[in-house]
């Protein structure tokens, strides 16, 4: 999967990924909630977001892949943010799955809508845009681009066979729902 982040609403603080959790069954336990560090590396894109390769080694079974957080920082200004994806993936035995690209954008937030991050710190939240935006989430299929970047930047992938099973469109009342009960 590729993720790109950027935010429209304060741009001079750009999302930047730290983990995307998964949770296995219920997860009831700790060992069900697995946190996935992203690469350091990113690609900047035209409109100042991050593009970012995405790579979950998942043993078989169902997951759901809960969101992105991430932080945002220029001194003395620090925020955090939590991207909600919510969506279910199943990992058969020995495969591997090209779930999509997600391209995930803060805005402005308007009537109650979903926060992209805490309130609190206050001052910090605010600066960043984080407890004032929302998010503006799309996924989409770009199966032929994305395969092409990742056999390029990992050629143990030239001769493996990838499933395509792309998430399905992002449900941001879904989303709002967990949030306000979590």
């Amino acid at each position: 999967m590729t993720v790109t982040l950027k935010n429209d609403y304060h741009t001079s603080y750009q999302p930047s990924p730290i983990v995307i959790h998964m949770e296995r069954g219920a997860a009831d336990t700790r060992e069900d909630r697995l946190n996935f560090r992203f690469d350091d590396e990113r690609t900047e894109t035209a409109d100042a977001g991050g593009h970012y390769f995405v790579r979950l080694p998942l043993k078989p079974g169902k997951y759901v892949m809960r969101g992105i957080t991430g932080q945002s920082g220029i001194f003395p200004f620090h925020g955090m943010f939590f991207t909600p994806l919510h969506e279910v993936v199943d990992v058969k035995p020995n495969s591997i799955i090209y779930v999509g690209h997600i391209d995930a954008t803060v805005v402005e937030r308007k009537d109650g809508e979903l926060r992209a991050g805490p309130v609190i710190p206050l001052i910090d939240q605010a600066a960043t845009g984080f407890s004032g935006g929302t998010w503006d989430v799309h996924v989409s299929d770009q199966y032929d681009a994305d395969i092409a970047a990742f056999k390029k930047d990992f050629p143990a992938l030239s001769n493996a066979s990838i499933d395509h099973e792309v998430l399905p469109a992002w449900d941001k009342q879904k989303a709002t729902e967990w949030w306000t009960s979590h």
